[in-house]
């Protein structure tokens, strides 16, 4: 799983991808890494910049819609940095992550489960699956699928399956240098090569007087893209929020 923090012109965001299984893994054609103080999750994150890092408003577009709902699942948590403000809105969090690393730092009165998204199958079903943090771009199309199909299995037949992508238009732009500084923590590109819709990068933080680096590979896709998968996997009822309409939200087409 790929989850690294970096700037977009409308704000901060987290941009992760997958938990991944050792099998998925081993036939993945894109490998992440990274480095800096402290642990790194099996994905190449580091435990410590996720341990610090504040809530950067993430959820900001989604999160009237997210207060109808009683409880959340959250795929590929980390930390429980939005499962914290999950809480704060009232909304009791559960979340999924395969690092027990990160799992060790989640908020008092989340329920944290260790476990790869793709295989999940906790016999339980939530109001609302959340997919944050850019996972839908992962660059292999059969991981994007079993994402899906995960909160499938785990949603109610009335509920809502909300995902973030990336800003196609910031992927598409951003260069080797400096992005910016959001809540004390700098965010530098570097390596940034296209090939396609895929982007290869290395993102290098600065925060907390240390330094950190994260390396990966993420896909361009538009709306109409991850439409068209969702739909294939059984959803339907597709939302858009915010300006530029980077969270989704979809229910179960058989409901």
């Amino acid at each position: 799983m790929v989850r690294s923090v970096m700037l977009h012109h409308a704000g901060p965001a987290v941009h992760r991808i997958g938990p991944l299984s050792s099998n998925v893994r081993h036939h993945m054609t894109h490998v992440s890494s990274g480095s800096g103080p402290g642990m790194q999750a099996p994905d190449g994150c580091s435990v410590e910049l996720y341990r610090q890092m504040p809530y950067m408003g993430e959820l900001n577009d989604i999160e009237a819609e997210l207060k109808s709902h009683p409880s959340v699942l959250e795929l590929g948590c980390g930390t429980g940095r939005l499962c914290a403000r999950l809480q704060e809105l009232g909304i009791h969090a559960t979340g999924v992550d395969e690092s027990p690393a990160m799992l060790a730092h989640l908020p008092p009165g989340v329920e944290g489960i260790q476990g790869s998204i793709e295989t999940l199958d906790l016999g339980r079903r939530w109001p609302a699956v959340l997919l944050p943090s850019h996972m839908i771009n992962h660059p292999d199309e059969p991981v994007r699928r079993r994402l899906v199909e995960a909160a499938k299995r785990h949603i109610e037949t009335k509920g809502s399956f909300y995902i973030k992508r990336h800003s196609t238009a910031w992927l598409s732009t951003v260069q080797d240098g400096r992005i910016g500084e959001s809540n004390g923590v700098e965010y530098h590109a570097e390596n940034v090569s296209r090939k396609g819709d895929l982007l290869t990068m290395t993102l290098r933080y600065v925060a907390f007087g240390q330094s950190w680096t994260q390396s990966f590979t993420t896909l361009a896709l538009e709306k109409a893209q991850i439409e068209a998968l969702l739909s294939s996997c059984g959803f339907g009822g597709f939302k858009w929020f915010g300006k530029q309409e980077l969270w989704g939200a979809a229910s179960p087409s058989d409901a």
